[in-house]
């Protein structure tokens, strides 16, 4: 099958209306997952946007992401990192310079009033010829267990701090990607192992507090010496970015296994 035609294909399937359990709220999947002890050490802290929250979180981490409780793709995140004497306020392609008494307002105006968000603490994600890139890891529950379907690397494009494909991030096959990383001292198949781990891991215990979930999508940055990092988990993950990477018989398999989810 021609990679258009997969394209059509799951278009088509996405369409139909999703039997399955979803959580929109990062914030209420966050807290369910703070409670296991191993998940726990791989999550980046994250709370409810307030002024009084970013004073805190700032004091505590040179970065800080803000974003929306529900939705994706990138859309809306404000990334904020302290400088020196002043702070830097990046939203979409744009940043600008800001004084602290100026951060809590300047913030404000980039949110819409109809949202709720969060503040998660930024880390600093691995490079690729320096561009930062993290890495969607997508389970399937076609039957009565959960599959790990694929794992793609997602390569920042230049200027941009978010790496979603529709952002114009480079979806990258995964072991290229890990071999690609900056750095030294990256054992590629030690870490798709501990991926794999905290991946099954997450599933367990998201279905656990939330039975009926199909499909989950999980986010996960890698720092600078490959510890991973759990950035959110979609419930209603979309996975057109796997036909970009030259494997055509693993989309095919995650269609097939979504179309018999979706029956």
């Amino acid at each position: 099958m021609s990679r258009q035609a997969d394209e059509t294909e799951e278009v088509a399937v996405v369409k139909r209306k999703r039997k399955y359990r979803q959580i929109a709220s990062k914030g209420m999947k966050h807290v369910v997952m703070w409670q296991h002890p191993h998940l726990r050490s791989c999550l980046p802290e994250t709370v409810w946007y307030s002024e009084e929250n970013i004073k805190k979180m700032l004091r505590q981490s040179p970065s800080v992401f803000v974003k929306p409780d529900k939705g994706g793709g990138g859309s809306g995140i404000i990334r904020i990192r302290k400088l020196v004497h002043r702070f830097e306020v990046c939203f979409r392609k744009n940043c600008r310079m800001v004084e602290e008494g100026n951060l809590g307002r300047t913030v404000g105006k980039l949110l819409s009033p109809s949202r709720r968000y969060i503040l998660q603490e930024g880390v600093e994600l691995a490079t690729i010829e320096g561009r930062p890139f993290d890495i969607r890891i997508l389970l399937q529950k076609p039957g009565n267990r959960w599959v790990l379907s694929g794992m793609v690397a997602k390569v920042a494009a230049r200027g941009r701090f978010v790496t979603n494909h529709c952002k114009g991030g480079q979806p990258m096959e995964m072991k290229k990607a890990l071999q690609a990383m900056d750095g030294e001292g990256i054992f590629p198949e030690k870490i798709m192992r501990e991926l794999a781990k905290i991946s099954y891991l997450t599933a367990d215990v998201l279905e656990r507090r939330f039975p009926g979930l199909k499909e989950l999508g999980i986010d996960v940055g890698l720092d600078g010496v490959g510890k991973p990092w759990i950035f959110e988990v979609n419930t209603r993950p979309y996975f057109r970015m796997f036909s970009k990477i030259g494997n055509p018989s693993l989309y095919r398999r995650i269609l097939n296994n979504h179309r018999r989810i979706i029956r």
